[in-house]
């Protein structure tokens, strides 16, 4: 069951940071420096969450009130920063 949410939880919030990209396309970062400092902050802090399991309640709150939108962030980042790099492929050619 635990597996499933993950699951759930990861293919959740990818599709709501392609419909954010998808929506507002201009709040990409424009150079790929920053690109690339944004997604390694992202991962960074979905990597440092720290995720109460006290009781189903703090549970609750810390995945969805805090790690839900640091993942939407960290996909989001990673998808600026694959785009800005297909982009530079696509102009050297």
């Amino acid at each position: 069951m635990a597996t499933l949410f993950a699951a759930a939880l990861f293919i959740g919030t990818a599709a709501i940071a392609l419909w954010i990209d998808v929506r507002r396309p201009t709040l990409a970062p424009k150079g790929l420096k920053w690109r690339v400092l944004l997604t390694i902050v992202a991962v960074q802090a979905c990597a440092m969450a720290p995720i109460a399991n006290t009781s189903f309640p703090a549970l609750y709150a810390s995945v969805f009130g805090l790690l839900l939108p640091m993942l939407i962030a960290m996909w989001l980042t990673a998808l600026w920063l694959l785009r800005a790099i297909s982009e530079s492929l696509v102009a050297r050619h």
